[in-house]
């Protein structure tokens, strides 16, 4: 007997899964909703059993929104409530923002950022209106359409992991990038702007994936509440483990975007420094640039052109100078888990919610999808770091520097 949570909208349907508690093997389904919320289910492979069977019934309780006990002789929502206590509410209000945007006026986001991205300024002024309405003045400067369409998303984000630092790593890194005569110089060019762009374009397609399924990851945000507040989790949470291949993809995506923009960084610490934009390390300059962290083995790249070229390992080693974004880079990146990712020695999801890997270990699948929303907040800061560099190509348009 399955206790199904239903978490769908008339019209739409809900796949769940979970697994058999005594033989372990997978039992799917969806639930489908009618109005006036009329909700039928069908489960794959599910023969009828006759009356006699019904003594021998396992009650076996899943949900789609929220981590889950199989056992449990509560409901999921009231588990979660239970767990969450005094931050049930900004919990449920912060998701339920997110959730509404992404059925309401995330479409006309996703435009609007297609237009900002293409420079098409009377179409992006028309959809922002729409989004803002009166917020949106009949002639805006070039300043607020590059920063307000980012502070829409960032506003949209950011709460979901409200006890992150994400608000302390923008700070960090921003604080070094001030408009030093060595970073404008290096934003201005053309090929640089075009680079900005292009990273852009990357993230922004890789968040709008990953908003777009959103019910693959977004049931571990109450685990990722807990943790982050230092709480107890209940050992029996699980989450069904059937989207771990795409959410794989995801993991290995998101890593390979961030290790892109990580050139961005590297400009900004050089420019604060006082070097030229593009050089880390070179002898005939007092001001070197070496991470502790290379062996002395390991080559350290001397222009900006090298470290694009160099393993991730190194590239991470330059994280550095900037400690809050590193902690928040090695949060949401594990070096033992991307590596089975890239050599595909990762498994499927057992029974007991574990990932197995190579040489006998293993990793939490819960542990695992809480990355998720930690990627998806360094992915912003990336966007966000990008828009401050067009930012200042656009102040700094002309040599007496007025906007």
């Amino acid at each position: 007997m399955l206790r199904i949570g239903v978490a769908v909208l008339p019209g739409e349907q809900q796949p769940f899964s979970v697994r058999c508690g005594r033989c372990s093997s997978s039992i799917r389904g969806r639930l489908m909703t009618a109005e006036p919320g009329l909700v039928v289910a069908e489960l794959n492979e599910a023969p009828h059993l006759s009356g006699d069977a019904a003594e021998d019934w396992q009650i076996i309780t899943t949900h789609p929104a929220f981590p889950f006990t199989t056992d449990t002789e509560s409901s999921p929502f009231i588990d979660i409530t239970s767990a969450l206590g005094d931050m049930t509410g900004a919990f449920f209000r912060y998701t339920g923002e997110f959730n509404g945007i992404a059925l309401g006026d995330w479409p006309r986001l996703e435009r609007t950022f297609e237009f900002y991205f293409a420079e098409d300024w009377e179409r992006f002024d028309k959809t922002m209106a729409q989004i803002l309405e009166d917020q949106w003045p009949q002639d805006p400067s070039m300043v607020a359409r590059h920063d307000t369409v980012h502070r829409l998303l960032t506003g949209m984000i950011v709460p979901l992991d409200p006890m992150g630092s994400y608000g302390d790593a923008q700070n960090e890194i921003w604080m070094r990038a001030q408009p030093s005569q060595e970073l404008v110089a290096y934003v201005r060019q053309e090929q640089a702007q075009a680079e900005f762009t292009a990273i852009q374009k990357r993230l922004f397609r890789q968040i709008q994936h990953i908003v777009s399924i959103r019910h693959m990851w977004m049931p571990v945000l109450p685990y990722l509440w807990l943790k982050r507040r230092g709480r107890d989790v209940p050992d029996a949470w699980r989450l069904p483990g059937d989207d771990f291949a795409i959410l794989r993809g995801v993991y290995q995506q998101n890593f390979e975007l961030s290790c892109q923009a990580l050139p961005m960084l590297i400009v900004t610490q050089n420019a604060a420094d006082g070097r030229p934009a593009t050089l880390l390390c070179v002898d005939t300059m007092p001001s070197l640039w070496r991470p502790a962290k290379l062996t002395a083995k390991t080559k350290s790249p001397r222009t900006l052109a090298e470290f694009s070229k160099v393993r991730a390992e190194t590239k991470e080693a330059f994280l550095d100078r900037f400690p809050v974004a590193e902690v928040s880079w090695f949060e949401a990146f594990d070096r033992r888990v991307r590596n089975a990712i890239a050599h595909a020695d990762t498994d499927e999801v057992v029974s007991g919610g574990e990932i197995m890997m190579g040489k006998h270990t293993s990793l939490s699948y819960m542990s695992f999808v809480e990355t998720i929303p930690k990627q998806l907040q360094l992915l912003l800061l990336w966007l966000n770091l990008a828009k401050l560099f067009r930012v200042y190509a656009v102040l700094l348009a002309d040599d007496s520097g007025d906007s």
